[in-house]
Order: structure tokens, then sequence, then C-alpha cells
């Protein structure tokens, strides 16, 4: 026989009743604990007056509230203390220091809208389930998640401690200013000894951390050397092609591969047509083989006359054809191609790129 339920509304409101005291019993402890942490962020008060706080209790190192009030305005000094109750109450067994440090705690270059920096070390000893690379940006994301609901000033920066430990070891400049300009908020006892040691001279390169400094410098450099040259090019060779395509199928041919471009220009616009001159395209096929040179690896960088000379043969070919396609659309009766120029303004950035032509020797 089928048992129903038991519907007696007196039990269904002691359910509910014992299910409120349950949720009520849950929110007191969470509320206890948030006391808890806020009483390590409250200086005890010294009897006489006028005089400043004691440190506070708990896991602040060395920073009572009067020094973050000097540092900071009253409302980012606030805004900042809720933040890191916030931090601490989801994460307090991985944090081992909050850092404030750069124009926060210096006051150089500092205005009412600058950033307030903040490094957070967090112990990653016990972390598999990512990669180092993975955490980092899983903590700085998350970081400035939280930040964003306390202040758009908040600048958060989360170190993993066992890369912050090999920075210590490779000296690195971003960790070495913030052993010199950062104020600890909060010590597990890890921070401050290890600033003491850095600020006494005791943190010295090593032989090995300089030749890593020498040869990150030289790769970084042949890298910008190696992108500056590619992308130049490239972006050279991509214009050349895409004027040749458009002239060949204004006359009624599907566009070839880059490759192809200069031979059928060859074939059509200068034996065909007679459209352009064979000294025309073999502008445009000297910028496809420069470029391609440069792609292969048989030319590893570029100088500014190089360029130069690149740079006016795909402006001659490119003005050419388009002036050519002008003349083709004039003859049928058509409108002359609208390119507004507007739509893709060049930045200042890529203005410096253009070369002016270069001048001729007396």
């Amino acid at each position: 026989m089928h048992q129903t339920e038991n519907n007696d509304p007196s039990e269904s409101a002691l359910n509910k009743l014992f299910s409120n005291i349950d949720l009520l019993s849950s929110k007191m402890d969470e509320v206890d604990e948030r006391i808890d942490y806020l009483a390590s962020f409250v200086g005890l008060e010294i009897g006489e007056e006028g005089k400043e706080h004691a440190e506070p209790p708990g896991q602040l190192a060395g920073l009572s509230l009067d020094v973050l009030n000097k540092l900071l305005s009253a409302k980012d000094a606030n805004a900042l203390r809720a933040y890191f109750l916030r931090v601490l109450s989801l994460f307090r067994k991985y944090i081992k220091s909050i850092i404030v440090f750069g124009s926060s705690k210096t006051k150089t270059g500092v205005t009412s809208t600058s950033d307030i920096d903040v490094a957070f070390i967090v112990d990653d000893t016990d972390i598999q389930k990512f990669t180092l690379e993975q955490l980092k940006e899983r903590l700085f994301a998350k970081m400035a998640e939280i930040a964003r609901g306390f202040s758009e000033k908040i600048h958060a920066q989360a170190y993993p401690l066992s890369e912050f430990w090999s920075a210590i070891v490779r000296p690195d400049p971003v960790i070495m200013t913030l052993l010199q300009t950062g104020v600890a908020v909060y010590d597990t006892g890890f921070f401050v000894p290890i600033q003491l040691i850095y600020r006494n001279g005791n943190i010295i390169p090593t032989r090995e951390s300089i030749d890593a400094n020498i040869a990150n410098a030289e790769a970084l450099l042949l890298w910008a050397d190696d992108t500056l040259s590619k992308k130049l090019s490239e972006d050279l060779f991509r214009s050349v092609v895409a004027a040749g395509q458009a002239l060949l199928m204004e006359e009624g041919y599907l566009p070839p591969v880059p490759k192809e471009v200069s031979k059928n220009l060859m074939a059509i616009a200068v034996e065909k047509t007679k459209l352009l001159s064979k000294e025309d395209v073999d502008k445009l096929d000297d910028v496809v083989k420069w470029f391609k040179r440069i792609e292969h690896g048989e030319v590893k960088s570029i100088n500014g006359d190089e360029y130069s000379k690149q740079y006016l043969k795909a402006k001659e070919i490119v003005d050419k054809i388009l002036k050519t396609i002008d003349g083709l659309r004039e003859k049928k009766g058509l409108p002359k191609p609208i390119i507004d120029k507007d739509l893709r303004p060049p930045s200042q950035e890529q203005e410096k790129y253009i070369p002016k032509s270069p001048e001729k020797k007396v």
C-alpha cells in the first residue's frame, strides 16, 4: 500500500523553524569569524591622549592603522582594509604576506587618481592542479575581481611563493623594488625578515643571475629586430600583392596566390593588355622576393635605408596600379573605387615608419 506524505502543519512549521535556526547559527559563525579578522586590524589605544596607536595584534607586521592612514587618504585606507579582510577570509591559509608598495608608499608622483599597488605572496607549494603560469593567471584574475568590489584604484599582483624565492636567489628588479619600497600590511613572518636581509645588503647578485640578464637582453634585442624586420617587410609585401590581385580581378581573372602575382601580371597586364611595363612588375617582384628572403631567414635584419628603398618601390607600383584601375573604370563609365581613408587613420607610431624619399647626393 502506498504511504502518503506527512502533511501535518505543526510538524512542517517546526521543520521550517529548525532550518531557520541552523541558518541563523551559520550566519552568526560567519559574523564571529569576520569580527576576529577585523580585530587583527584594529590598533589598541595607548592610555595617554595624543599618542599613536600601539602595533595591532595578530598577523599584522609592523604597520599600525595610523601609518596606513599616512600612506593613503581615509577613503582609500578604509577600502584597502576591507579588501584585505575579504581576501583573507577566502585565502588566509595560502596568503604569506600582503605588501603595499610603489607610489602609494613612496609618495613619488602620487596623485588622487594614482593606483594603489598591492602585492600578495601566495603559498603554491601544495597546489598541484595548475602550472605556475596558470596559477599566476588565476590568482591575478581573482585578486583583481575582488578588488573591483572595493576600489577601482587597487592594483593587485599575486606572486607564487616558489617564484618569489627564485627572484631572491636570482635577483629580479621587480621583486627588488618590492623589497625596497614595500610595507608589509600582513605577514606570517616571511616578508619582513627577507626585507631586512635586503636592506642590510645581504642579497647579492650571482654571476649566473648576471649572465641570465645578459642573455635575456641579447635575446630580446634580436627578437625586436627580427619582429620589426618581418612586420615592416610583410606590410609592404601584402600591399603590392593586394594591388596586383586587384588589377587582375578588374580584368576579369581570379586572384592568384601571392607567389604567382608577378607571373600573372607579366602575362596579362604587360604582354596582353599593355597596362603595365616590365619595370613596374619587376618592382613588385623585387618587394615580394625581398620579403621572402626575410621570411625564410636569409636576411636577419634590415636597416632604414634598405627599408626606404623597398617602401618607395612598393608605393610607386601600388600608386601605378590604382591609377590604372581608375582609368579602366572611367573608360567603362563606372565610378572609381571609394576608399574611405578616415576608416583607418594611421596612428602616430605607424606614421614614424613612413620614410621620406632619400636625399640625392650632389
